[in-house]
């Protein structure tokens, strides 16, 4: 879970200083915030984003700077519990980097304003500080899509589907093929094995544990049945109910399954607002201005989460001959779990081929048979 952010401006007059923190009772070191901003400008100081390990304050920390030679050299962290992959939050660390940038602008734009500002940036913090803890609490399709998001994911999923491997061989591949140093690889597995994707285990006779692939899965879009359903008994009208119907028949016409559609759609599912919005449209339709607003989600976001999800294709806005306008899910987000049975094809190619051991082999089909037996 987070623990919270720092955000600090290097000054010639007085060197690093503490800016902001959220939460107030967030302890800030600043010989620690020194040693992330040392790993900034080791070289030439550039805009960039960087990741420390602070042993001594038991952090992770997520580090963006925007460089010696901007107007107002800013450093913005994100301090995670120590050994907590940045990476599981996605691109959303980076648009609140952005976002908090803004604030920052406005703040040297008009001083004046301090006030206001600071307490919009309060508020702002709060909000993206409850968000994140949200993101560690995702359901089971949703950490299938996290997975399927993350380039990391897709590296560790496609080695996976080879073969199995050892912890050390996964480490080993992903260092090579990312560019970077894995310093917690349970971190990065640690979705794979709660969604039973995959599962760790020992082999007499190796010293390190295996990963074995036991179930592949799918992000896929399919016609929203219910919805579909409610527009045949003309619901909420005759007009309204034939045009979404000749909206989806278009739609699903001309859909062709490609990673770039499913990795726009899983963006959609890892994003727990927007999921929120998503589910609400699988079980009814609404006028656009009747839309119920969630705990969460609401106002001009709502707004901007509905113009997304249209824009993507996952909701229509249909207009009445009395002019009101309806919200209708167009197409639904379909995450499925399937047996690997090519898997077994592939275990005794590379047996005969002498590629893999057959103790690993035999450990990987008997775990697939009390798998598929289940």
């Amino acid at each position: 879970m987070p623990k919270g952010f720092a955000i600090l401006e290097w000054t010639m007059e007085e060197g690093l200083v503490l800016n902001k923190k959220f939460p107030e009772t967030l302890e800030i070191d600043l010989d620690d915030m020194m040693r992330v901003f040392y790993a900034h400008i080791t070289g030439t100081g550039e805009k960039g984003n960087v990741i420390v390990r602070l042993e001594k304050a038991q952090s992770n920390i997520s580090s963006h700077f925007t460089g010696i030679e901007s107007p107002v050299p800013y450093m913005i962290n994100l301090i995670l519990e120590l050994g907590e992959d940045p990476e599981m939050f996605g691109d959303v660390v980076t648009d609140i980097n952005n976002n908090i940038l803004q604030y920052l602008d406005k703040l040297n734009e008009n001083p004046s304003q301090k006030f206001e500002i600071y307490k919009d940036l309060d508020k702002y913090l709060a909000k993206m500080f409850d968000f994140l803890k949200r993101l560690g609490n995702l359901n089971k399709e949703q950490k299938i899509a996290q997975i399927y998001s993350s380039p990391k994911g897709r590296q560790i999923l496609g080695k996976l589907q080879e073969s199995p491997l050892s912890k050390k061989e996964l480490k080993i591949y992903l260092e090579e093929n990312l560019k970077q140093i894995i310093t917690n690889l349970d971190i990065s597995l640690e979705s794979f094995i709660q969604t039973g994707i995959i599962k760790e285990d020992w082999i007499a006779g190796f010293r390190d544990q295996f990963l074995f692939l036991l179930n592949d899965f799918s992000i896929l879009r399919g016609p929203a049945l219910k919805i579909i359903e409610f527009a045949k008994k003309n619901r909420p009208s005759s007009d309204v109910a034939q045009l979404y119907l000749k909206q989806v028949n278009e739609f699903f016409s001309r859909y062709l399954p490609s990673t770039d559609d499913s990795l726009k759609i899983a963006s959609i599912l890892k994003h727990p607002d927007k999921y929120d919005v998503f589910k609400l449209f699988t079980d009814n339709f609404y006028k656009l201005n009747k839309i119920p607003k969630g705990p969460e989600v609401g106002g001009e976001e709502l707004r901007n989460i509905i113009n997304e999800l249209i824009e993507k294709n996952i909701l229509t806005k249909i207009t009445d001959n009395k002019n009101n306008e309806w919200v209708f899910l167009l197409s639904n987000i379909n995450v499925n779990l399937f047996f690997p049975e090519y898997l077994i094809e592939k275990i005794r190619t590379e047996f005969n081929q002498r590629k893999i051991r057959e103790e690993v082999a035999i450990k990987h089909l008997e775990l697939l048979e009390k798998a598929y037996s289940k």
